[in-house]
């Protein structure tokens, strides 16, 4: 039930060495419920609560039940979008549980900076804190440029009859559209809702062909991926700092 070893607690190995339990009863109730097969499914109509899951990660932390670690996981995950983004980093810092951490971070970087509160950035902790900081401003910086420099027409289309007027009306689409739809102030939008907005936009004197030439750039992504794999990139940095690993125990 229990794994032993050098530097783990000796509680549970014995009779003479009962778990004492204290405050804990109701949580070893929940893990006892779960080794002896009375535990609730993920999806169940009586769900367990944040407060039962985590109590139950601390239980298992101490001593080493990977079985019900997975067991919890299971159903945090499950349930993740009910957990507030800076939930789930705590989470996944706290138990050494990369896959809530990453997606948590990642999703925090969708949210702006003035929604982030002093009681998240202690949650999140100082280092946690400042990574999303540096992130958040490199990618509001990528943002801009993206906003305000279109992709050069490398070669024109066989049916564009003005290259240079087709040139500039791409400038003003690109200015009006993307960035506007980027930029927006009150409700800016994320660059695959942008691109599908701007792609039904008119193109005033631009050539039909041109228009599907420069398309097929945009469908390419290059400028846009760069911010997924940027996001990747520094959660992956922060994981290894912080030293979250999932078989850390097991």
């Amino acid at each position: 039930m229990f794994e032993h070893g050098v530097g783990l607690p000796l509680e549970g190995k014995s009779d003479e060495c009962a778990i004492p339990l204290q405050d804990q009863k109701a949580t070893f109730d929940l893990f006892l419920d779960h080794i002896y097969g009375h535990s609730r499914s993920v999806g169940s109509a009586d769900p367990y609560s944040p407060e039962e899951l985590r109590s139950l990660l601390e239980l298992v932390q101490k001593y080493r039940c990977a079985e019900t670690r997975r067991f919890a996981i299971n159903h945090i995950w499950n349930k993740r979008f009910s957990y507030h983004l800076v939930e789930l980093i705590r989470l996944g810092h706290d138990f050494h549980i990369l896959q809530v951490f990453s997606h948590g971070f990642m999703g925090l970087l969708k949210i702006p900076l003035k929604e982030i509160s002093k009681e998240h950035h202690l949650l999140i902790g100082e280092e946690v804190f400042v990574a999303f900081v540096y992130a958040k401003a490199m990618l509001d910086e990528h943002c801009r440029i993206v906003a305000c420099e279109e992709p050069v027409i490398l070669s024109h289309a066989s049916d564009c009859g003005d290259p240079t007027t087709c040139q500039e009306d791409w400038h003003a689409v690109w200015w009006n559209g993307m960035g506007r739809f980027l930029l927006d102030g009150r409700n800016p939008q994320p660059f695959s809702d942008t691109v599908k907005r701007f792609c039904e936009m008119q193109f005033g004197r631009m050539g039909r062909g041109c228009q599907q030439l420069m398309f097929q750039v945009l469908d390419c992504g290059v400028a846009f991926q760069y911010a997924d794999t940027f996001v990747k990139d520094v959660c992956q940095g922060l994981v290894h700092d912080l030293g979250i690993t999932s078989d850390w125990f097991l």
